[in-house]
């Protein structure tokens, strides 16, 4: 299953991120636009490597982007609760064991 992570310019000038899951697409947030933004997150990238700061080359508005992505993916988990962090699928199996036992 890959998770992937994709920003999608709109006519005004906003990025528009998303993620997809299981050709579901659920929507994160939207900024304005940046270039290096588009660059690095225009085509599709795993969740993973979404949050790598080292692929930000000091760019300072791929680092405020790469903050922002596990705050929003943590509201989608609980608003159509679905799990994408490997931390939310531990917890969660953590919980079913607790709850049969």
């Amino acid at each position: 299953m890959k998770i992937k992570i994709y920003c999608k310019p709109t006519d005004k000038g906003v990025h528009s991120f998303y993620l997809v899951m299981d050709n579901n697409k659920f929507f994160l947030f939207s900024q304005a636009y940046r270039k290096g933004v588009e660059e690095y997150s225009g085509k599709d990238v795993r969740i993973d490597e979404s949050m790598k700061y080292s692929r930000a080359h000091n760019d300072s508005a791929i680092i405020k982007t790469m903050d922002k992505i596990p705050m929003y993916v943590k509201y989608v988990e609980r608003e159509y609760e679905i799990e994408v962090f490997e931390r939310t699928k531990r917890r969660s199996a953590q919980y079913f064991k607790k709850r049969c036992a």
